[in-house]
């Protein structure tokens, strides 16, 4: 059975019938067809199924109708067989499918459904579970349409049983929607479609989804261009955990849909890293069959995964973290782009014979103390614990002070390197006191998220220069692509990604 193009599914999730109304006319403008959540409604009586003709006459695309128990993530309880008789009518009557769960068939069945109508499905929100394939089974001895299985996912493996199902429904001949919920799953609701998989469902915005992991339907058809992806499409994305909030996936996907590339960009939540690797990466003994290229890695895998390479370039071994791999035929290349990345903003500055101050000792600090020694300025790190920063001093040769001393140093250039005022980490601090920023040239920090820190503002009313860690993402970031496609990153398609 040869894929068709991906469908997406908007789902309908609102507490009233008037707010339904609205979004189906919504996901006309966005979707290939909806799916009306009724257990969500607070005013529809649902012992009537002619209730359903205000909601879906005159719809533009075609609906499903389903109304979950709450067993099965349902919002309310509603008798099994007011709800199974709705569903059942409400889809011979006003709506192109109706999706009622495999445990209810039986009673189902007693209201005759049209079965060329009817989605059977199950759901489990605990875990993916072993027995997957003997699931699959009994859910399509069940005369019907399509069929769904939808699993959560503990970690990333939970996603190969997901495409596991998918290739065996193709060789069925039967139609399947599997997909994995949670942020491990997330790359079956982008791959999915591309292996065979009905449909996708997305949301019709943020803070509107409807199960975890569930993405919208702009950021699947515009970002991912879940439309146009096939199993010949170059894989890449971002390893770490968590990456939920990456600005990454954004950046590339634009970049590779700017040059009109075949290239999607997938966040992977990794826990196992080696695991990772041995299931999904080496091409000896991956088990997806995939067009993978290369990967962008964060935390907390940058220095786990140099055992599992076959080649590190030179910034990558000093410094001791990759955060880029380049699959090479079999051979798995290592790059830090970090290092690049970082002095990149600076490289129209003077800086031979200036002092700069690095504070932080971590990972990142490593990187930009790498990059800058091969600039000639003085450098000197500032750290809460200089003992543990020995390390670094002893790596690179510089000078390493207790963070209080920054005050009383010359610096001119000062480069955060810490995640203190990032985001969910100690927002709205600075690792130094504003006076101690008086008369420096530049204040860079590294972090981006949010676009001004709390060390920025403090830095330009003391009346230095500053750069964003928005320039650094989008150096490194640039850098990968190139590495991936052979080809220059369009960084103006790139930049709009980081305007948050």
């Amino acid at each position: 059975m040869s894929e068709s193009p991906a469908r997406v599914c908007a789902v309908i999730a609102e507490q009233t019938i008037e707010a339904a109304q609205s979004a189906i006319r919504h996901a006309a403008g966005l979707a290939d067809l909806f799916e009306l959540r009724l257990d969500y409604l607070r005013d529809f009586d649902f012992t009537k199924p002619e209730n359903l003709g205000p909601l879906l006459e005159g719809k533009r695309l075609p609906g499903i109708i389903t109304c979950r128990p709450v067993e099965e993530g349902g919002k309310q309880h509603v008798d099994h067989e007011v709800r199974l008789r709705l569903l059942v009518e409400g889809a011979k009557r006003f709506a192109d499918y109706c999706d009622i769960e495999a445990a209810h068939y039986a009673k189902a069945s007693g209201f005759a459904p049209d079965l060329s109508r009817l989605i059977v499905s199950y759901h489990n929100f605990k875990e993916t579970p072993p027995d997957l394939d003997v699931i699959y089974d009994r859910v399509t001895l069940l005369p019907a349409s399509v069929y769904k299985i939808v699993t959560q996912a503990n970690s990333i493996n939970d996603s190969l049983a997901v495409f596991r199902l998918l290739d065996r429904a193709r060789t069925d001949g039967k139609k399947l929607i599997a997909l994995a919920m949670g942020q491990a799953g997330i790359v079956t609701r982008v791959l999915g479609p591309s292996r065979g998989c009905f449909l996708t469902y997305g949301s019709l915005g943020l803070g509107r989804e409807s199960a975890a992991g569930q993405l919208n339907c702009d950021e699947l058809i515009n970002l991912y261009r879940v439309r146009r992806v096939s199993r010949d499409t170059a894989v890449t994305g971002i390893i770490g955990s968590p990456v939920a909030h990456s600005a990454s996936p954004a950046m590339h996907n634009r970049a590779s849909a700017a040059l009109g590339l075949d290239f999607v960009y997938v966040p992977f939540e990794v826990g196992d890293v080696e695991t990772f690797f041995t299931c999904f990466v080496r091409s000896e003994t991956r088990e997806i069959d995939w067009n993978l290229r290369g990967l962008s890695v964060t935390v907390p895998h940058k220095a786990a995964i140099i055992p599992l390479l076959d080649e590190l370039d030179p910034a990558a071994s000093e410094v001791g973290a990759v955060n880029t791999v380049v699959i090479d035929e079999d051979r798995l290349i290592g790059y830090n782009t970090d290092v690049q990345g970082a002095i990149k903003p600076l490289e129209k500055e003077p800086l031979q014979g200036e002092s700069c101050a690095v504070i932080g000792a971590g990972g990142a600090a490593r990187a930009v103390v790498y990059g800058l020694i091969k600039r000639g300025p003085r450098v000197t790190v500032f750290a809460r614990d200089p003992v543990k920063a020995r390390a670094l001093a002893e790596r690179f040769g510089v000078r390493v002070l207790p963070l209080e001393a920054f005050s009383e140093s010359d610096a001119a250039v000062v480069i955060n390197t810490t995640p203190v005022g990032m985001r969910g980490y100690d927002e709205g601090s600075s690792p130094v006191p504003r006076e101690s920023l008086h008369g420096r040239r530049i204040a860079y920090d590294l972090v981006y998220n949010p676009l001004d820190t709390q060390f920025l503002i403090d830095a330009r009313a003391e009346g230095c220069r500053t750069i964003s860690g928005t320039e650094m993402l989008l150096a490194q970031a640039a850098l990968q692509f190139e590495l991936w496609t052979g080809q220059e990153a369009p960084i103006d398609a790139m930049r709009p990604s980081l305007s948050r």
